[in-house]
């Protein structure tokens, strides 16, 4: 037993001496991988890996060639160091910034830049009164929105703070205010309302009236152009084969007569509004609204897209594209919801007196413009959240159903008749549409109708519990997004937050096809009957046959011969 263990371990002793005398033969290319792999191992404080930091370094050595380098090679390690070093402070090169947030930064740069001190110099005194923006503080704005919970992100209300001073440096603008935001489809709209100066009115009118006369002239000068065309080729060709067919029917309907539009600065165009899809984007001014686009606009249900120059395909034809569809829109909403607290403003100027007097001027003054009221007392919270809306009173012009804020009447009398008949002579009647009658400016809003019992306006406190700090706060039933806010003092603002559409509270139904006319007049030759049968048509068949004579007799037939011959006889004879 004690020489088996022995030999056991002999065996053991001989076999690592025998593995310690025979060297094994290296593998290269694992080692050289062992070893490579080694070297880009990451560290855990920099991130870095030695492989290419001696890459860079022999790099570097290899493109200068210096002499001596053994000596100063750890200078030339420490530059590389420092060039890849980056403080924890610096995240300019690590932050990814999206595609439209640059864009957005791009856009915002130039309204954030100081204007130069020259250019105010330049402006008149009444210029630098308006671009001090005082009355258009969007962060006051805010403060006031956020009670109701509406507004814009803090930023972007800044954003167009700047922009809106812009704009008025560039056009001529008088007054400035934030109308609200139309949400689109694709892209939205934020829209700010604006009132040009008289001379601006002035020159859009007459461009407004050179236009419509150049259209007048240049239609005629091209009928001239085709008559004396047709004349020309007339006189060398033969006439056509529909030249000689009788001449086609004529149409005797006449459309009535279109109402023209409002001149600029006056009813539905009294304002101008100018319209973006983002803050640093460029301004479009909107065209002033026709009444047909506004009619037609009342019977369409379209929603915006965000492109101002997007076709309006419906039934009936809109005419125009979605710029001029959006500035119906906003003409609407700006009549129906643009409401101020009883007494801010009254009719007649600013100069009145008082007791009497100032009632008999009021009540004498022009019942279609309206002034600030400056001995305005502000009215307490509890009435101006009263749920009668008694002390709400609309100061936008009503529309009519013509389309406009002042009747037109299509059928006038003519020209220079009422010289003619004088004052005591009776005028005659002209058949015609009755004109129509809106409510006058300052109607309290508790005479709004009601839509299937949805009252009109929903009104409310902003905070029961510290009321001499709440604001009142307005909403429309009619119109989604119509708010407004008034505060204990004389302040107020309407604004706009919506699709832009009204509210149906049944389901919208497009107006129907009109029916088809009449090609020829219902007569007896022209009429729907039953098909006849085929024995009835058998025996209209018979019934007109033609009569057949009866045969002659014998005798009759001889009577007849000689009766011929002698009337043969006597004829000859007259010869």
């Amino acid at each position: 037993m004690i020489n088996d263990i022995n030999l056991g371990s002999i065996i053991e002793i001989n076999a690592e001496e025998r593995e310690l005398a025979i060297p094994t033969v290296p593998n290269e290319e694992n080692e050289f991988i062992y070893a490579k792999t080694f070297l880009q191992k990451n560290s855990t404080v920099t991130g870095e890996n030695l492989y290419d930091h001696l890459s860079e370094v022999l790099n570097k050595i290899l493109s200068e060639r210096p002499e001596n380098v053994v000596d100063f090679f750890e200078e030339y390690c420490r530059k590389v160091k420092e060039k890849r070093f980056r403080p924890l402070t610096d995240h300019l090169e690590d932050i990814f910034v999206a595609p439209g947030r640059y864009r957005l930064a791009n856009q915002l740069m130039p309204l954030l830049k100081p204007l130069p001190p020259e250019e105010p110099s330049t402006l008149d005194p009444e210029d630098l009164e308006r671009a001090d923006m005082t009355k258009n503080n969007m962060l006051e704005l805010l403060f006031f929105l956020e009670h109701a919970g509406l507004g814009l992100p803090r930023t972007e209300m800044f954003c167009l703070t700047m922009s809106m001073r812009q704009l008025i440096r560039v056009e001529p603008i008088a007054t400035i205010r934030f109308w609200g935001k139309i949400f689109g489809m694709q892209k939205n709209y934020l829209v700010v309302e604006t009132e040009l100066k008289d001379e601006e009115y002035a020159k859009r009118n007459e461009n407004y009236a050179l236009d419509d006369n150049k259209v007048d002239d240049l239609v005629a000068d091209q009928l001239e152009n085709i008559t004396k065309e047709q004349e020309i080729s007339g006189e060398n060709e033969l006439p056509k084969l529909w030249e000689s067919l009788p001449p086609l029917p004529k149409v005797h309907y006449e459309e009535p007569p279109e109402p023209p539009s409002e001149p600029s600065g006056v009813g539905v165009n009294k304002k101008v509004y100018y319209v973006c899809n983002e803050i640093g984007e460029p301004w479009h001014q909107l065209p002033d609204a026709t009444p047909k686009q506004i009619r037609v606009g009342r019977q369409i249900y379209k929603t915006f897209t965000g492109d101002l120059d997007q076709p309006i395909i419906s039934y009936p034809y809109f005419p125009g594209t979605e710029r001029n569809y959006l500035r119906a829109q906003i003409a609407r909403i700006s009549a129906s919801t643009h409401i101020s607290p009883l007494g801010f403003y009254h009719f007649g100027g600013e100069g009145m007196g008082e007791g009497e007097e100032a009632d008999e001027e009021m009540e004498m003054g022009d019942k279609s413009e309206i002034k600030e009221n400056p001995k305005y007392d502000p009215l307490p919270i509890k009435d101006l959240t009263d749920r009668s809306m008694m002390f709400w009173v609309h100061h936008v012009a009503h529309i009519l159903n013509q389309g406009r804020t002042t009747w037109w009447n299509p059928n006038p009398l003519p020209e220079g008749l009422d010289e003619e008949l004088g004052e005591e002579e009776e005028k005659p009647v002209v058949m015609g549409p009755e004109p129509e009658t809106g409510p006058p400016l300052l109607t309290p809003c508790s005479e709004d109708v009601t839509l299937d019992a949805i009252p009109a306006w929903s009104v409310r406190c902003s905070s029961s519990i510290a009321e001499e700090y709440a604001v009142a706060i307005v909403r429309s039933n009619f119109w989604p997004g119509a708010y407004c806010f008034a505060t204990q003092g004389k302040m107020f603002h309407n604004v706009y937050f919506g699709s832009g559409l009204k509210t149906m509270v049944p389901n919208f139904s497009p107006a129907p096809l009109p029916p088809v006319e009449q090609d020829y007049p219902i007569g007896p030759e022209i009429l729907e009957i039953v098909d006849p049968t085929g024995a009835e048509e058998e025996a209209w068949r018979i019934a007109h046959l033609p009569k057949e004579k009866p045969p002659k007799l014998v005798g009759e037939e001889e009577l007849g011969e000689e009766e011929e011959d002698e009337e043969d006889e006597d004829e000859d004879e007259d010869d």
